[in-house]
């Protein structure tokens, strides 16, 4: 399990992890239990950049908060969800949405995406408290554990994603959102982080429902744009809600 996570940590960050790390698929399945620690490791480095630049005025803060996460992650999200915007929204049907996807090459919808996306966390992080950065990217982890359930993967092809989406079950969602809901309860306003939290794994899994109808399941690209909408929905939930 501890050799698992540390595979999650590598594929999913830029956290060096040491170089003897090797991807193993059955240490990885068993590993999805806790694959919402990812996001508490990352939260962690959020909220340390928070602490450190917590005098600075709000948007300075806001910005380094962003490029930090950004380089933590090494914008492996991002890059599913412009993948996922140029596919889905182009109007093409089967394969040619998959093609469009695997194309290394970004369209006008995914460097819209990528705009949207970089500047809701922008101002969203500017405006937000430490304890909803934390939570930021455990709410974005567990979503997408969500999504993944119960859906298969949608490509012919096999490859990591294959492992990830389609060993997501019951147990695994389970486990997932009891570390979600632990993490929760250390908040001063559980109440309002509860409730984002839910808002956001509620849209990730109506929209992955909808990617499913389209595509016919999901794919890793799909899964960073899950990710990277559900932070954004649990941080505005949680500004809208502490107003």
């Amino acid at each position: 399990m501890a050799s698992g996570f540390l595979i999650l940590i590598s594929f999913f960050t830029r956290i060096p992890v040491g170089r003897k790390i090797e991807f193993n698929e059955e240490n990885f399945i068993s590993s999805l239990n806790l694959y919402t620690l990812v996001g508490v490791v990352i939260g962690f480095l959020l909220a340390v950049i928070y602490l450190i630049f917590n005098n600075q005025i709000s948007f300075i803060r806001g910005l380094l908060i962003t490029v930090m996460y950004i380089v933590i992650t090494g914008g492996i999200h991002l890059d599913g969800a412009a993948d996922t915007s140029d596919g889905l929204l182009s109007g093409r049907t089967g394969d040619e949405i998959f093609e469009i996807m695997s194309d290394s090459r970004i369209g006008s919808f995914g460097v819209i995406t990528l705009i949207l996306i970089v500047l809701s966390q922008y101002v969203l992080f500017s405006f937000s408290s430490i304890e909803t950065v934390f939570m930021m990217p455990v709410a974005g982890r567990a979503s997408a554990i969500a999504a993944c359930w119960n859906k298969k993967y949608a490509k012919n092809s096999k490859g990591m994603g294959t492992a990830f989406i389609e060993n997501i079950n019951s147990r695994v969602v389970a486990v997932n959102l009891i570390i979600l809901s632990v993490f929760s309860m250390l908040s001063w306003y559980r109440t309002i982080i509860f409730t984002a939290c839910f808002a956001a794994i509620a849209v990730s899994y109506f929209i992955s429902t909808l990617i499913d109808e389209k595509i016919g399941g999901m794919t890793g690209d799909t899964c960073g744009a899950i990710i990277e909408i559900s932070q954004i929905v649990f941080m505005t939930t949680v500004l809208f809600l502490m107003r």
